[in-house]
């Protein structure tokens, strides 16, 4: 068997490793936590918001515990106002196409490396470091990182080209709650939403329906502030309560059509890593990265692509990323893991569809083009191009291009899309 190491034990590093164990390979995979300590002393990275095909990647390798129960993520309800003191306010709804959910990833982790050397796998508890990085590519046929945003994904150079920004757009704050009045939104929606308010001039923040690995149905409040907006106000934020209070207070002043909503929005007592505050700069990586034993390390996930949450495209690329190189590493056969090989793999991702979640996701960080306000326009007026060609496109990026780039594209597609309507 092939001795393959992966360093990260998050989804992707695990999705990853489970791929690969069920096709009898000998994978290491290195922790920096227990999986007690993963469960009971971690703060989720995000949202971990997964629409249904990523979910069925879970499902298919044996690692779906949780989807028949969650708090189901359905689709898009959105409003949307140019400026945050102005009183035109346009609205989207739409549905994805099916269930998807966001997990608790504490849950899912826990369960995840208590199974692994059940399964076959062995699990090192260990915080690696650079060095030790290069002790372990030293002595695997293959060393995949996937270590998330953390300082060891520097290992793994910067695609300057590709990486479109230097620093973060956002100011990004998140809590988790319970006690929110959903029901306020079933007269707009008739599915269960991830609910957006968006501000061009000062930000945006959403809903998306929790699954907690204690409090079960919740949800998740991400803010995504522009740096010194009146939404920017959670940066010193010192606990998951004081989160709340400063929700509360810029909803009741700037959204009150969703007061009623939050009012008696609450934190998860039982559970104080339920919140974090912090800034992403949107990031491609290279191929790989050539540790000092001579050996390369391939990138996984958001080590090799880091999203801003706002499109919801982060977990969903790292969890697709990990499947698309295990089939890749099973393909290779007995072959060498070499520097052509990771090179041809990381361009194929890129290309068919790494680029265009990237691209789409940083489109959202930017003011509305054209072609995007043709698309938005028509899915304001018309539930059905909404669910097929705006919110339904969220879990298959690629099917918003050309048009979300192509003014000319965008205005055929709502006119055919309108000749087919009537």
């Amino acid at each position: 068997m092939r001795k393959i190491s992966v360093i990260g034990a998050g989804p992707a590093g695990l999705i990853f490793t489970y791929a690969l164990i069920k096709r009898g390979y000998d994978l290491t995979l290195y922790s920096d936590r227990t999986p007690d300590q993963w469960l009971n002393d971690s703060t989720p990275t995000g949202t971990a918001g997964l629409y249904r095909p990523v979910v069925d990647i879970e499902r298919e390798l044996g690692m779906d515990f949780w989807a028949q129960e969650m708090h189901p993520m359905q689709g898009v309800l959105l409003d949307f106002k140019p400026t945050i003191d102005g009183s035109d306010k346009l609205v989207v709804c739409g549905s994805f196409g099916g269930d998807g959910g966001a997990i608790d990833q504490r849950m899912r982790v826990h369960r995840w490396l208590c199974d692994l050397e059940a399964l076959g796998g062995r699990l090192v508890i260990e915080a690696v470091t650079p060095r030790r990085l290069d002790e372990i590519a030293a002595g695997s046929e293959l060393t995949v990182l996937a270590a998330g945003k953390a300082d060891l994904a520097a290992v793994i150079p910067r695609h300057p080209e590709r990486s479109v920004y230097s620093t973060p757009q956002r100011h990004l704050a998140m809590v988790i709650v319970a006690g929110m009045r959903n029901d306020h939104w079933d007269d707009r929606a008739d599915f269960n939403p991830v609910k957006f308010d968006f501000f061009s001039d000062a930000g945006e923040y959403f809903w998306v329906p929790y699954t907690h690995k204690t409090a079960g149905k919740t949800w998740c409040v991400l803010w995504e502030a522009k740096p010194n907006s009146p939404m920017d106000i959670f940066m010193d934020a010192r606990s998951a309560t004081e989160m709340v209070e400063r929700s509360k207070s810029f909803i009741r002043q700037y959204a009150p059509w969703e007061w009623e909503v939050v009012k008696d929005m609450r934190v998860i007592e039982e559970d104080p890593h339920s919140w974090l505050r912090g800034a992403i700069a949107p990031t491609v990586r290279g191929a790989f990265g050539r540790m000092p034993c001579g050996k390369p390390v391939l990138p996984l996930g958001d080590t090799a692509i880091t999203f801003d949450p706002i499109g919801g495209q982060g977990g969903n690329h790292a969890s697709r990323h990990a499947k698309y190189l295990a089939e890749q590493v099973a393909a290779r056969g007995d072959e060498e893991f070499d520097d052509a090989w990771m090179t041809r793999i990381g361009e194929q991702w890129w290309e068919g569809y790494a680029r265009w979640a990237y691209a789409f996701n940083n489109i959202l960080l930017e003011p509305m083009t054209e072609p995007a306000r043709v698309l938005f326009m028509a899915a304001v007026k018309n539930r059905a191009f909404a669910d097929k060609h705006f919110v339904g496109n969220f879990p298959k990026p690629r099917d918003f291009f050309p048009y979300i780039e192509d003014l000319e594209a965008a205005r055929d597609l709502v006119e055919r899309e309108a000749k087919l309507a009537t």
